[in-house]
C-alpha cells in the first residue's frame, strides 16, 4: 500500500512538473510576443515624432529665412521696431521693479 502511494505521489510529482514546464515555456513565448509589439509600437512612435520634428524644424526654417528677407528689404523698420520693443520691454521691467518694495528687514533678531 505504501509503494502504491509513493508512485501515485511520484507520477503526480511528473504530472505538476511537466505542468510548470509548459507553463514557463507559455509565459516565455507570450513575453516574446509582447516584447515584439512594444518593439515595432516604439519604432512606429519614434518615426512619427521624427518626421514631425524633421517638419516642424523646416517651418522653422522657412519663418526664419522670411523674416530674414523681410529684415534686409526694410532695415530702418526692423530697427525701429527692435528699438521700439527694447523699449517697452525696459518700461516694463522698470515699473515691476519699482512696485515690488523690498522686504523690511530688521537689525534685530528675534530667537
Amino acid at each position: 500500500m505504501a509503494n502504491l502511494n509513493n508512485r501515485d505521489i511520484m507520477q503526480e510529482l511528473k504530472s505538476l512538473e511537466a505542468q510548470v514546464v509548459h507553463f514557463k515555456d507559455l509565459l516565455g513565448s507570450e513575453s516574446r510576443s509582447m516584447a515584439a509589439e512594444a518593439k515595432s509600437r516604439g519604432s512606429a512612435a519614434i518615426d512619427v515624432a521624427s518626421s514631425k520634428a524633421r517638419n516642424a524644424a523646416s517651418y522653422a526654417r522657412d519663418e526664419a529665412d522670411s523674416m530674414a528677407s523681410i529684415a534686409r528689404e526694410h532695415p530702418a523698420a526692423t530697427s525701429t521696431a527692435l528699438l521700439t520693443v527694447g523699449l517697452v520691454g525696459g518700461l516694463i521691467g522698470y515699473l515691476l521693479g519699482n512696485s515690488m518694495q523690498p522686504e523690511r528687514t530688521s537689525r534685530w533678531r528675534w530667537n
